[in-house]
């Protein structure tokens, strides 16, 4: 079972739990690392190695970068100007990382730096902080007058409450070529969405989408003769995805029955009342081991999907695509007959997708053996993941 940080949010409101695995003597640890560790990755390696998300280490990092400032600090006092400008910074920086890597709500943004004890805290302020800097973006990517940026383009739409906002991406680097708030999803829409960056000097070569009607006719219109591939996240990923999180859930409500059940079982006095309650606690206990069971099996069936999703093998192949395709479709063949039936439906979209879904595997091979070809050796080419 997946472990939890220090804070754990359910069904809207904070509780806090303190996980006695991580020792005093772990969180020095990993405080130490993040901060002084300058090796790539060292945030994310800290985090899977001891099961907690990476804003937590990025807290216990600045909690420990603090307390070295306080001790070893030999400068002059800062003034109250200086103060002030700092805490406005820091109250700035976190908004954006709680933001941008968080993924929290501006409310749930404000409780947590209270609870860290940051000032400029309040949701208002947070919004108009956020407000501003976006006013500093431009709503699409500009390339140099006379240049021209060939990309491959990843397109969606995310929601402002009912209203959608139409974006477009660099699938690599992340970089936004394009968000717009839209009256609506439709294929205009995301044909005039599209025209603008070719105005603005960007040139698709292909698009990656889900299979929403207006976007997939409108890269049709805009970009003809252009490949669209698919998008294997909402596919497969997204479809499937929700489900560990769904069987998470429910495996921690079956652990949390049985452990009321235990505390009312302890409480009996009268032999009828503790037949009734022991029973009561062993068909608890019962739905919790299958609540664990089914969410570790399903877990790990989809991570055996998500693997063979990834260009290069674990020798750093590039992946056989009939391969994959089998694995594939073994692990949706075991899905499917897990005890969930909600889940057959999606499992059916994939299946009928499938073929479609990997056709990148195959251009990824021959781009491989191309720069071999080219004499580029096998461990360079490695490096180009």
């Amino acid at each position: 079972m997946k472990e939890l940080d220090d804070i754990h949010v359910n069904c809207g409101s904070p509780k806090f739990h303190r996980r006695k695995d991580l020792t005093v003597e772990i969180r020095l640890y990993i405080a130490f690392m993040a901060l002084l560790c300058n090796k790539w990755g060292i945030i994310t390696s800290m985090a899977k190695k001891y099961a907690v998300s990476r804003t937590f280490v990025y807290m216990l990092q600045s909690q420990m970068n603090n307390a070295i400032e306080d001790s070893f600090y030999l400068g002059s006092m800062p003034s109250k100007k200086e103060l002030i400008m700092e805490e406005k910074t820091k109250s700035l920086e976190y908004s954006l990382l709680l933001r941008l890597e968080g993924k929290c709500s501006i409310p749930a943004i404000s409780g947590i730096l209270k609870k860290m004890g940051i000032k400029n805290a309040s949701v208002g302020t947070i919004s108009q902080n956020l407000n501003q800097i976006g006013k500093y973006l431009p709503d699409t990517f500009h390339v140099n007058k006379g240049d021209i940026l060939y990309v491959c383009l990843a397109a969606d739409e995310m929601y402002s409450y009912s209203t959608p906002i139409l974006i477009t991406v660099e699938p690599v680097s992340t970089a936004i070529l394009r968000i717009e708030l839209a009256q609506s999803r439709k294929t205009q829409d995301w044909i005039n969405h599209f025209n603008k960056l070719r105005e603005n000097g960007i040139e698709v070569i292909l698009v990656v989408s889900d299979e929403g009607q207006g976007i997939c006719s409108a890269s049709g219109s805009a970009f003809p003769g252009i490949n669209r591939q698919p998008d294997t996240f909402h596919a497969i990923s997204h479809r499937l995805g929700k489900w560990v999180n769904t069987l998470e859930r429910s495996a921690y409500a079956a652990i949390e029955d049985e452990y009321h059940c235990l505390e009312v079982f302890e409480s009996a006095k009268t032999e009828k009342v503790i037949q009734k309650r022991m029973d009561a606690y062993f068909e608890a206990k019962t739905n919790t081991d299958k609540a664990i069971s089914l969410y570790e099996i399903y877990k790990f069936l989809y991570h055996c999907i998500i693997d063979n999703l990834q260009v290069f093998d674990k020798q750093g192949n590039p992946r056989n695509r009939k391969n994959a395709e089998q694995d594939i479709r073994i692990a949706l063949d075991y899905m499917i007959g897990l005890p969930v039936n909600k889940i057959k439906k999606d499992i059916n979209t994939i299946y009928n997708l499938l073929d479609e879904l990997l056709g990148y595997l195959d251009t990824a091979r021959k781009t491989v053996c191309t720069l071999t070809e080219r004499g580029i050796q096998p461990d360079i080419v490695l490096n180009l993941r």
